[in-house]
């Protein structure tokens, strides 16, 4: 079915200035209250549009939702910064790619309809950014927005970027990007072709920066934080590999890391856990447990049909994001297994700089 036939709708979100609050929320149900709360410290002749609020899917927080809320602002409108227990502030959200379906049943009925969001873009093998986002135009009416990771876009900048100017025009030149309408099987060929031409005009250093850097965005807010726990085990000792295992020690007790890496000399280990824990400790074949395994939607239905294993470069990028963050310094990321390989899960070995 296409998407306008489930009622689906592509839009390009402008630039938006808003003034947002960081919240923990139990349930939906206490959203009135809060974005009434915000609604209270900012200038009513500045809102600019209906409330919005932003779900973290990579979050420590285990019991509820971690979200931010927030008010469209005009331009025109003073920043605010209310003080740390209040934590009101203005700021502005980069332009965004959406899938958006309007819900026009009560708060509490959202399942349904993210269920057939989520299962349309699914379907079409799409990628979404690690968080969600909701606008109420009246409490019973919330528009759900797919935040689009446009990996063809992404993939086509970082070309341009590593190889030069003309780079992406040369490698895509007779191939057509798949956009939101196009099928999965249409997508992974156009993935499957623009590997194999990557891997022919580029070295293996380039090929990993340019697929590395196309890994969905980690939050920064998570990045932020083992960022401060090395800053404070440098401040303790000259050990920088100690200031390492402290931050390995903060993501294994913190619940918002999944999977605890190791460290052996300069080399950190992390192994990505199961997609779907429960079917892949059901599965019955080796090829139900890879696919059980695997995150990504464009191979996990077809991890037999020959996509090179340099895909599994965005996969690393993910862990580029974490430990570049937190040390501040380039890292290397190798791919150690890979379901694309014929291995049973996914493994990356973080290579330190040796200067640290």
């Amino acid at each position: 079915m296409s998407l306008q036939a489930l009622g689906i709708e592509y839009k390009q979100l402008t630039q938006t200035r808003a003034a947002t609050m960081r919240v923990t929320l139990k349930s939906r149900q206490e959203l009135p209250a809060r974005l009434n709360e915000l609604a209270g410290h900012i200038p009513q002749t500045h809102i600019a549009g209906p409330p919005f609020c932003i779900i973290q899917f990579i979050t420590s927080v285990q019991d509820g939702f971690d979200a931010e809320i927030g008010f469209p602002v005009s331009a025109a409108m003073e920043a605010i910064e209310t003080a740390d227990t209040i934590g009101i502030k203005t700021r502005v959200f980069p332009p965004l790619e959406v899938l958006s379906l309007t819900h026009n049943r009560p708060l509490d009925t959202l399942r349904a309809s993210y269920g057939t969001l989520y299962a349309a873009t699914a379907e079409r093998g799409l990628i979404s950014d690690e968080f969600a986002r909701e606008v109420y135009h009246d409490w019973n009416k919330v528009e759900l927005q797919f935040v689009l990771h446009n990996w063809p876009k992404l993939f086509a900048a970082h070309l341009e970027r590593v190889l030069g100017p003309g780079a992406s025009g040369r490698l895509t030149q007779g191939l057509a990007q798949p956009d939101v309408t196009s099928t999965l099987d249409a997508r992974f060929r156009w993935t499957q072709a623009m590997l194999e031409r990557l891997e022919r005009a580029a070295s293996q250093d380039q090929q990993y920066d340019v697929v590395s850097s196309c890994a969905h965005v980690f939050p920064q807010r998570q990045i932020d934080k083992l960022q401060a726990v090395y800053a404070a085990a440098r401040a303790r000792t000259d050990d920088p590999l100690d200031a390492i295992d402290a931050v390995i020690a903060f993501m294994d007790q913190d619940p918002g890391w999944g999977a605890k890496p190791y460290r052996e000399g300069r080399i950190i280990y992390s192994s990505k856990a199961p997609r779907d824990a429960q079917a892949y400790e059901n599965a019955q074949s080796e090829a139900e447990k890879k696919r059980a395994y695997c995150f990504c939607p464009i191979v996990r239905e077809r991890l037999a049909q020959g996509m090179s294993p340099t895909f599994c470069y965005c996969g690393a990028g993910w862990y580029r994001q974490q430990w570049e963050g937190a040390i501040g310094r380039p890292v290397t990321v190798e791919i150690v297994k890979s379901v694309l390989r014929g291995d049973e899960l996914c493994q990356f070995a973080i290579h330190l700089p040796q200067d640290l």
